[in-house]
């Protein structure tokens, strides 16, 4: 069992509004929704390109290897999505990468 950091891109079809960003990185990070985004976290989780649409999400995810590790966090984006009000449809994610590992 190792910890991945898995980076996840993808796209919104409508603006991320304050309200939805603090509950996204509140399920991501495990935090209430409204102290989420209060602190610098050591890593920078969701980056924004709100004219393009496009997001990279940056997940710490605990797996027995880099597969399971993926579909964690393409599950854990998914959650983090629907709770912040994103139909199904309103976001695609692309294939996540993996960005680091720490298998100690």
């Amino acid at each position: 069992m190792g910890s991945y950091v898995i980076t996840v891109p993808g796209t919104v079809r409508r603006p991320v509004e304050e309200a939805a960003r603090r509950t996204l990185l509140a399920v991501v990070h495990g935090a209430d929704p409204e102290e989420a985004g209060a602190q610098v976290p050591d890593l920078d989780v969701l980056t924004l390109d709100e004219p393009e649409g496009t997001f990279v999400l940056r997940l710490e995810v605990d797996a027995p290897d880099r597969n399971a590790a993926g579909e964690a966090a393409l599950g854990l984006a998914r959650r983090a999505f629907a709770a912040a009000g994103y139909e199904e449809g309103a976001v695609s994610v692309g294939t996540p990468v993996v960005t680091g590992i720490d298998v100690g």
